[in-house]
């Protein structure tokens, strides 16, 4: 790394766990973990620094990318909504929502004609036929399942997503679900695929990736201070001013890059997650480095 200070270096020494993003930094722009990452993740777990992965997508996505880098350590997903070892059904830590406020979405949904999908644990529930399902959820292959009974599911829902096709209809779905609870966060987009089709999404407030990087903190038994986290997306901010220290891709956005200790010099499409590892993994087993992320 160029220019870094020595305050920054001493806290590098320090780390013991690497806590990463996926999509825009650990992910290429094709969604998938490069040969580069792949070697460097696995020698940086040689030299007793556990890496962890924190993200947005439902846990059984993370999953599939935790048993291809070889990494076992529990997973932060659904933005720290939920925090589970990779193939175990317990639970380190679950955000789920109110079960009256699950229940409401359903109905008002319904009474509009719009389409609702549940996150569940590990999994994606959603109605046979359903078809207002988000695009991007597609290509996340994670776990699915098919139930007409929804509202069974009410007790264990850690965030939905409703989509319909009128803004009108969604943020009158919102107003009636988030509008009366204060603890719930909702989130308004429109598809990417479909000029007029609208979605909104809804979870805890009470929640962020922060959360779920404390409870990783106790499971390693490890100081914040000891920690180092990836990310690029305003997402990650929560966990990076929790961090003791911060590596903000090329490619993060503005508010991310200000907060960083380190900027690397490449993009995640350009391996600049690997290109971190690599600079702590010889830090750590020869005290130099060539290469190097820049700040």
């Amino acid at each position: 790394m160029q220019n870094l200070s020595p305050d920054v270096m001493k806290r590098l020494k320090k780390v013991k766990l690497i806590v990463t993003d996926l999509d825009g930094t650990l992910l290429n722009n094709s969604g998938q973990v490069s040969r580069r990452t792949l070697d460097s993740v696995r020698d940086l777990k040689g030299t007793g620094i556990a890496v962890a992965l924190m993200t947005a997508r439902a846990h059984s996505s993370a999953e599939r990318i935790a048993d291809g880098l070889g990494v076992a350590s529990p997973i932060i997903s659904l933005d720290g909504g939920l925090v589970r070892t990779p193939h175990s059904k317990v639970n380190i830590f679950a955000s789920y929502m109110k079960p009256s406020i699950v229940r409401r979405a359903i109905v008002e949904a319904d009474k509009r004609l719009a389409g609702i999908i549940l996150f569940v644990d590990d999994k994606m529930v959603h109605r046979e036929f359903e078809t207002m399902i988000p695009g991007y959820v597609e290509t996340l292959q994670l776990a699915t399942q098919e139930s007409d009974n929804l509202m069974s599911f009410a007790n264990r829902t850690i965030q939905l997503v409703i989509g319909a096709d009128s803004r009108r209809s969604i943020k009158a779905i919102a107003r009636k679900v988030a509008g009366f609870f204060a603890r719930i966060d909702s989130k308004l987009y429109r598809s990417s695929q479909y000029d007029n089709r609208w979605y909104v999404e809804m979870k805890n407030k009470s929640h962020s990736k922060a959360t779920g990087l404390a409870h990783l903190e106790k499971h390693f038994h490890v100081k914040r201070t000891e920690v180092a986290v990836l990310g690029d997306f305003p997402n990650d901010i929560a966990a990076f001013e929790r961090a003791g220290v911060k590596i903000g891709m090329k490619n993060a956005v503005w508010e991310l890059k200000q907060r960083a200790d380190i900027i690397t010099e490449n993009t995640n499409d350009q391996d600049g997650a690997a290109e971190f590892f690599e600079f702590l993994f010889h830090l750590r087993t020869d005290g130099k480095y060539t290469g190097a992320p820049g700040r």
